[in-house]
């Protein structure tokens, strides 16, 4: 058929996500797969989540609160920002798509960082804008370099902090002396889905620049630490103007009637999301041990990831660890080959993926 499909779909790619659990296992005939490769969170949701869904069930033939006022509300008391600067959707997927659908234009730019979320890229094409990607020294983003790449042209500036995929993060300093330069009709994006994981002691809590920048976005999820990635709740903060113009493009029921109240549940239980910050950290330092004795360069994590260079085939590694049943990232998919984007996972999953990775490379040198 000769369908008149728009140029920019025509020239855009299917986003590719890490292989279900499922379809390895029908694909290999294999009964024990270990997905350490879409930074899913391996210890779950809160209980007190689970409660909420099962409360929940008694009025799924009820449209959801459109404007999701209860999770709104629950942000508010605990962040101490106005609702009126918080906006939901279908996790920070739906946020990006809704603020490139409001701001973009055909041939205006986005500035971001060569290897970082590339949904920000989708959305920007979707769109007609121009891309423009910054080199990232040692795969850390470069703000002196996307302040240069500035034109006049530039309506959005996206940083992922910490970003995906590389793990790494910028400091408070670094920010400020960024921040300031920036035009006041450019919006920052500041996208934080990893936040929580972050231990780096010169961090810094986005929000508290919004009432000086009211060019300033900032970007969460539920989706990582507090392990909903199944119900897709994202949330950003913004000037109110600016909120008022992002409903009009969200999805009136964007956020389900369960993915509301699992939110605000799991918002409630920070010991939960303590012990799954403590957990995660555990597994980090596991991972900087084993990669530092096999003498693997590897980006230090302030997220529930690691990237490292493996010095080989990293989609033959892909390979071969399926087969072992280990899903993992290869660096080719992302950009960046020769590494591998590994989620890390409980204590057990870990020490069973390393023995499965050091396998790998022996059968590779051997020829096996």
């Amino acid at each position: 058929m000769n369908y008149r499909i728009r140029e920019e779909i025509k020239n855009m790619k299917r986003y590719v996500a890490g292989k279900p659990i499922s379809e390895v296992k029908r694909e290999l005939g294999i009964e024990t797969v270990v997905k350490m490769a879409s930074n899913e969170n391996p210890f779950g949701a809160s209980p007190m989540v689970k409660e909420a869904i099962l409360r929940t069930c008694e009025d799924v033939s009820l449209y959801p609160d459109s404007g999701s006022f209860g999770l709104r509300q629950e942000l508010s008391q605990m962040t101490g920002r106005p609702m009126e600067e918080i906006f939901v959707g279908g996790g920070s997927d739906s946020l990006i798509k809704v603020i490139s659908s409001t701001m973009l234009s055909r041939g205006d730019e986005i500035i971001m960082g060569e290897h970082s979320f590339s949904r920000y890229e989708d959305n920007a094409k979707l769109m007609g804008a121009v891309v423009v990607k910054t080199d990232m020294e040692k795969l850390v983003l470069n703000l002196d370099a996307m302040e240069k790449a500035i034109t006049e042209k530039t309506k959005i500036i996206y940083l992922c902090n910490p970003n995906n995929p590389t793990g790494s993060s910028f400091g408070k300093a670094d920010f400020e002396a960024f921040i300031a330069k920036v035009s006041s009709d450019i919006l920052v994006i500041m996208d934080e889905a990893y936040r929580e994981y972050v231990t780096r002691e010169d961090y810094f809590d986005a929000l508290e620049y919004l009432d000086d920048h009211k060019n300033l976005i900032v970007l969460r999820t539920f989706s990582k630490a507090y392990g909903m990635a199944g119900l897709r709740v994202g949330y950003g903060f913004a000037d109110p103007e600016l909120v008022g113009y992002f409903y009009r493009v969200v999805d009136p029921f964007d956020v389900n009637l369960f993915a509301q109240e699992a939110a605000v549940a799991a918002l409630r239980d920070q010991a939960f999301l303590k012990e799954v910050i403590e957990r995660n950290t555990e597994g980090k330092h596991f991972f900087y041990r084993e990669l530092e004795k096999m003498g693997l360069p590897f980006v230090v994590s302030d997220t529930n990831f690691i990237l490292w260079d493996t010095k080989k085939d990293d989609m033959e590694i892909f390979r071969r660890l399926m087969k072992k049943g280990y899903i993992i990232r290869p660096g080719g998919f992302l950009g960046i080959p020769g590494h591998i984007r590994v989620t890390i996972s409980t204590m057990e999953n870990n020490r069973g993926f390393m023995k499965a990775y050091k396998e790998v490379l022996k059968e590779m040198e051997t020829g096996k």
